[in-house]
């Protein structure tokens, strides 16, 4: 369930931010904000604005859960879950504070890397099904980390599953599921998450020097040889 949730998430919320961008490129909007605003500020902005919509939304899903556990006696007994002698016949999953704590913290930067490459293949687009066509290695790295997160089920801390903790794209999928088979030590998560900031960092590099470039482009739609070209412009 949770490699599902962060799954939908990540590709819901990411595609919120490629059309967005998308529509704002389309209507001109951009020509009037790119005057007040800097690319990296706007680019920011948007996925600063969807990643706390997403935020708030799952905080609420966690919320709500931590709730129904500590008060689980009483809404089970309301609900008829209880024995004649009180006993409780049905009981609610119970779940570490500190995995919804590891488990929001790699959904948000998953979400700020992916969305931040998102923008940047939608300030390349001028339509949708442009951009449905460019995003294929967004969806090659997700389906990557749909995968890895299952393949260690079986065995949470196998030389795979560690490796796989410290790729990026992969890490927000990894992480929270190792966590939740097995506890990962402190130093440990720790390593994961810098290797996830620094991943992230680079991320946005990246996509704010094309989204700078690509969201002024008009006419026939980027390639990936430009994208490469757009990095490397000063």
């Amino acid at each position: 369930a949770m490699v599902i949730i962060l799954y939908m998430a990540l590709v819901l919320y990411g595609t919120q931010v490629m059309t967005s961008v998308i529509e704002e490129k389309a209507n001109r909007i951009v020509e009037v904000l790119v005057s007040s605003l800097t690319p990296f500020q706007m680019m920011l902005g948007k996925v600063i604005g969807v990643g706390l919509v997403g935020s708030t939304q799952l905080g609420i899903w966690a919320g709500a859960f931590l709730l129904l556990q500590k008060y689980q006696s009483t809404i089970l007994g309301a609900f008829g879950a209880a024995g004649g002698d009180g006993a409780i016949t049905a009981v609610l999953p119970s779940t570490d504070p500190m995995l919804l704590v590891v488990f929001l913290v790699f959904f948000v930067l998953g979400f700020l890397f992916y969305s931040s490459a998102y923008a940047a293949i939608g300030s390349m687009c001028n339509t949708v099904q442009e951009a449905q066509q460019l995003q294929s290695p967004i969806m090659v790295m997700t389906i990557a980390g749909w995968f890895s997160a299952f393949a260690l089920l079986r065995d949470p801390t196998s030389s795979f599953a560690r490796v796989a903790s410290l790729i990026p794209p992969i890490a927000p999928f990894v992480v929270p599921v190792r966590y939740s088979i097995s506890r990962i030590p402190l130093p440990e998560l720790g390593l994961y998450l810098a290797t996830m900031i620094i991943g992230l960092l680079v991320m946005v590099w990246v996509t704010a020097r094309v989204y700078r470039v690509g969201i002024l482009m008009y006419g026939k739609r980027a390639s990936f040889r430009d994208l490469f070209r757009w990095i490397r412009a000063t």
